[in-house]
């Protein structure tokens, strides 16, 4: 008997630049996890909310600009993990309530915050 992937039975909602979300989109798939790749805030919250998702990953801004505070707000009302994977981190602002991964580390690194979140939720 195998064991079962990490993130198996996993959601997760990706807002991020395509090639990003490509990748980051691969790595939680191969780690077991169910991703959507959205585009803006908007799409990012209704599917967190449509699919009960447990982790939203961001970067700091949506594809119309948008800064995600929102999202982070919402996402820290609903008891879901929050990983913002950007060049900069704001200091100020909901977004401060996510757990910040420079986009220099691998997707690898935004994988294992994902397992550890999860871990965190099983406590």
């Amino acid at each position: 008997m195998f064991p079962a992937p990490p993130l198996e039975g996993f959601i997760v909602v990706v807002q991020h630049r395509p090639d990003v979300a490509r990748r980051i989109e691969g790595a939680l798939s191969h780690a077991g996890a169910t991703v959507f790749v959205v585009n803006t805030a908007a799409e990012t919250i209704a599917i967190m909310i449509r699919y009960q998702a447990h982790l939203v990953v961001v970067n700091t801004h949506d594809v119309d600009g948008l800064f995600n505070e929102h999202v982070v707000f919402a996402a820290f009302h609903r008891g879901s993990g929050r990983i913002c994977y950007s060049e900069t981190f704001p200091k100020n602002g909901l977004i401060a309530w996510a757990r910040w991964v420079d986009i220099r580390e691998p997707a690898a690194v935004v994988v294992e915050e994902a397992i550890e979140w999860r871990r965190r939720m099983k406590e």
